[in-house]
Parts: C-alpha cells; sequence; structure tokens
C-alpha cells in the first residue's frame, strides 16, 4: 500500500513522468502478484521485472528532482533481460514515447501472445491507447489480457472504464460490482463507477438517483484520499453545480486553493512546475477554476494541456465531453 501510496504522490505533485509511473506501477503489480500470491508467476514475470527496473532507475537518477540527476553509464544498470530484445522490449520504447506521439499503431502491431501474457504490460499498453483515443482496440487488449487473469484489478478498471466512455454504463458498473470488496473502495475505482453513473444519467438510464449517487462516490473519493486526489475534487464540485447546489462554486474554489497550495510548495522545493505537470493535472485545476469563475485562467490551461498533449486525443475528447 505503501509503495501505492508513494507513486500516487508523486503523481500528484507532478513530480513523475508518465512512462516512468507506468514502470513503477509495473513493478508495484508484480511485487504485489508474488507476495500475495494473487496468481501463478513464472521466469516471464522476473524477466519482465528485470526489463523494467533498469529505465526506472534511470528515471530516478537522471529525471526525479530529488535524485542525483546525472547521466548513467549503463541504462541496464547491469541488469539482463532475455526480454531485452523483441515484442516486450518494443513495447516499452514505444510506451515512452507515448506522451510526445500517438504510437498505437506501432503497440498494436506489438501486441502479440507474449505481450498480452505479462498483465502489468497490458494494462500500460490498454492505457496508452485510450488516452490516443483508441478504446475499441484497447478493449481488444484488455480482454486478450483478462483471458489469463480475470481477477486482475487494473485490468478490469480499465475495462470498466473503456465500457463507460462507449457509454455501455450499466456493463461498467457490472464490471467493478464484480471485483472483492476491498477493491470497490479504492480511489480508482470509486472515480470510475461515479463516471459510470454519470454517464448513464447523460443517456437517460439507470436509477433516477444516478448523479446524486456519482456525486457522492466522488466526495467518498475525494476523502479517502485525504483531499489528495484533485480530480474527484472537481468532480464532485462539477456535479454539485448541476444539481444547483449553492455551495458548488465553493466546492470548486476549495480545489483551486489546493492547486495553489501545491504548486506554491513545489516551486520553493525547486521544481519547475509548469514543465513537468501532466494532461490530467492541468485539466482538472483548469475545470476547477472554470467552475469557480475563472474563466481567462482556465482557458490558458486548457490550451496548455491540449497543446503539450496532442497525441492523447481520447483523454481530450473526454475533457471536451465534460
Amino acid at each position: 500500500a505503501q509503495v501505492f501510496a508513494n507513486l500516487e504522490m508523486l503523481e500528484r505533485l507532478s513530480c513523475i513522468t508518465r512512462p516512468a509511473l507506468y514502470l513503477g506501477h509495473a513493478l508495484r503489480r508484480l511485487a504485489n502478484d508474488a507476495r500475495h500470491i494473487l496468481r501463478p508467476l513464472s521466469r516471464r514475470d522476473a524477466d519482465f521485472a528485470a526489463l523494467c527496473l533498469g529505465p526506472w532507475l534511470e528515471w530516478y537518477m537522471r529525471e526525479y528532482f530529488r535524485g542525483p540527476q546525472t547521466a548513467v553509464a549503463d541504462e541496464s544498470f547491469g541488469i539482463r533481460s532475455p526480454l531485452a530484445a523483441g515484442a516486450v522490449a518494443e513495447t516499452l520504447h514505444w510506451l515512452k514515447r507515448a506522451d510526445e506521439e500517438d504510437v498505437s499503431d506501432k503497440l498494436l502491431e506489438l501486441a502479440n501472445d507474449e505481450v498480452i501474457a505479462i498483465p502489468a504490460l497490458a494494462a500500460m499498453l490498454a492505457e496508452a491507447l485510450i488516452s490516443d483515443g483508441h478504446a475499441g482496440d484497447a478493449q481488444s487488449v484488455l480482454e486478450r489480457a483478462l483471458a489469463h487473469v480475470p481477477q486482475d484489478l487494473r485490468l478490469n478498471q480499465l475495462y470498466a472504464l473503456g465500457l463507460r466512455r462507449a457509454g455501455h454504463g450499466e456493463e461498467a458498473l457490472a464490471r467493478l460490482q464484480s471485483l472483492s470488496g476491498k477493491f470497490q473502495e479504492d480511489e480508482e475505482t470509486l472515480g470510475i463507477t461515479a463516471g459510470a453513473l454519470k454517464s448513464n444519467w447523460e443517456h437517460g438510464r439507470g436509477p433516477a438517483d444516478a448523479l446524486s449517487r456519482a456525486m457522492k462516490l466522488y466526495a467518498k473519493g475525494f476523502q479517502v484520499s485525504h483531499e489528495r486526489n484533485l480530480y474527484l475534487g472537481v468532480n464532485r464540485a462539477a456535479l454539485a453545480l448541476w444539481q444547483g447546489e449553492p455551495n458548488a462554486k465553493e466546492h470548486a474554489a476549495h480545489i483551486v486553493e489546493l492547486f495553489a497550495a501545491r504548486n506554491a510548495r513545489l516551486s520553493a522545493s525547486g521544481v519547475d512546475v509548469a514543465v513537468r505537470r501532466d494532461y490530467y493535472d492541468l485539466v482538472t485545476e483548469a475545470e476547477a477554476r472554470l467552475l469557480s469563475g475563472e474563466g481567462a485562467a482556465a482557458r490558458a490551461l486548457y490550451r496548455d494541456a491540449f497543446s503539450r498533449f496532442g497525441a492523447r486525443k481520447g483523454d481530450i475528447a473526454g475533457t471536451v465531453a465534460q
């Protein structure tokens, strides 16, 4: 749990690149599979962990603002893996470029059985496809991966997200409700569940109180995160506005204050916040400022996000739809 919390904190503070975040979570999931005996492990899993560890350490050494920030002579750090040549390594190579360009065609070409059989890598691949606007292709990848590990949390979360984005809110909810109870209370699952309820309401489906239930789940996730997951917080504020709550603007202003305080702390620590910010960090603050009445500031943030992360067509489409 602590490793997950640390990675989430780095993401929320805009102190980790998306490729490094992918690698960190891949290593975390492999460790959890081993520690909690979640599935049978093979030599291939160990080889994949070895393949991920070198680039992860390179990120820490070269890019992490609290790290040494020095070049490394051996990017593999002496950790050799039989997977260093082939589809698995090529997939990691293209995932590293996913923020800079649409690499979906390359990823799909590489999505063979060897790649799909590694749950952490299949999840990384699917997430990149969803972000780049290829949700249908992502669903195909996820279906193949889930055939190997039907109870994998991240694969199920992403599959439900794809269903929700395709307008199949009821199917997304059914998928999420099939997860073990301990997984239904984490922030990510709460947020996707809330999004599915909101989608049902927008399409005139589901229970009459779907929007109210969605807002309560966003609020719960925001509280579970100790007000660190600002994405859930701004969605709670947006649905409060949709339902005509008089304090909706106050909720949004609180999110703006949290962003301002966080950005000030990072700048004081020597972090170039403007350069390091991820897509969702930018558009979440933009929505908060829009809801609180700061239209000009919101537009500037949206322009920055859409310009810098133009390859993430699926994410941009989802933002515009909101």
